[in-house]
């Protein structure tokens, strides 16, 4: 697969410039169905995005959230991290996460985690992230996930 032909650039964004790659990937195209997520519009809410030019090519989520296992411990959540398809692979993603952990670490937390579909776990594993917990599915999008958790 050839790689981006301009420089990708991780830029913040807003709440609703999300929706469009969550509805893509994370809802397999259906507009009926929500990406509306809990805790998109909160003032510690972080959304970025990378553009490569002027297309939106990845979004992430970032939510001032302790783990509910490690309630002691400050943690963010990442959610709706959704990569164009065609650009799946091509490192985009990586770069995405690797930004959105640093800015979590620079506010002070000690984790970052997810609740990450199985067909991504490889994906967190490499970027150092360990799954934590039993699987189960997700009632959304009836698909098998496991926790993923990165110390800071």
């Amino acid at each position: 697969m050839p790689g981006p032909t301009a420089d990708p650039r991780v830029v913040a964004i807003g709440p609703d410039d999300t929706h469009a790659l969550r509805t893509a990937v994370l809802r397999d195209g259906d507009q009926t169905r929500s990406v509306e997520f809990d805790g998109d519009r909160l003032d510690s809410t972080v959304h970025l995005g990378v553009r490569l030019g002027d297309e939106l090519v990845a979004t992430s989520t970032w939510l001032w959230r302790r783990h509910p296992d490690h309630p002691a411990v400050e943690g963010v959540q990442l959610r709706g991290m959704a990569t164009a398809q065609r650009l799946q692979g091509s490192g985009i993603g990586g770069l995405l996460l690797e930004h959105g952990v640093a800015a979590a670490a620079d506010r002070g937390a000690a984790l970052v985690w997810a609740r990450a579909r199985d067909a991504a776990l490889e994906f967190y594993l490499r970027h150092g992230f360990a799954v934590f917990g039993r699987g189960y599915v997700d009632l959304t999008t009836d698909l098998p996930h496991h926790d993923v958790i990165r110390h800071l």
